[in-house]
């Protein structure tokens, strides 16, 4: 994960990863729990995590290594999986998927926006993240 001791700026990483991870399980019908096995489980699941990497990565904006941080992958699996995900677009139905994702994952971070999650110096204790202490 970055350095940085910027404690929001570390939110907003975690929740657009969280965020790239929720679109891609609600698009493939799969478990969240399923994109953070780290053993072989098959290439349909490695196809979702990268896909979830990639979101993260092109329509998030995080870094490489952000991405890498918040999927427990190296820098490098992050980069193959961007790669791989963009080669798939070459395919008129994997472009299709993908566009949907990307427009969800759009959506979603600008409502995050909107609620004031991604704000510097703002107390979390004040933002209304769907979560009641």
């Amino acid at each position: 994960m970055s350095k940085t001791t910027d404690r929001f700026s570390q939110l907003a990483v975690r929740l657009v990863a969280r965020m790239a991870k929720e679109v891609v399980c609600e698009a493939y019908g799969l478990p969240h729990a399923a994109l953070m096995i780290t053993e072989r489980r098959g290439a349909a699941l490695a196809r979702a995590r990268q896909t979830a990497m990639y979101l993260a990565h092109v329509v998030g904006q995080l870094s490489l290594n952000e991405v890498a941080g918040e999927f427990n992958r190296d820098r490098s699996t992050v980069s193959h999986a961007c790669i791989n995900v963009e080669d798939s677009r070459d395919s008129p139905i994997h472009e299709v998927q993908l566009e949907y994702m990307e427009r969800l994952l759009r959506e979603r971070i600008r409502q995050a926006e909107a609620d004031g999650l991604f704000l510097r110096g703002a107390p979390l204790e004040h933002k209304n993240i769907g979560y009641s202490a």
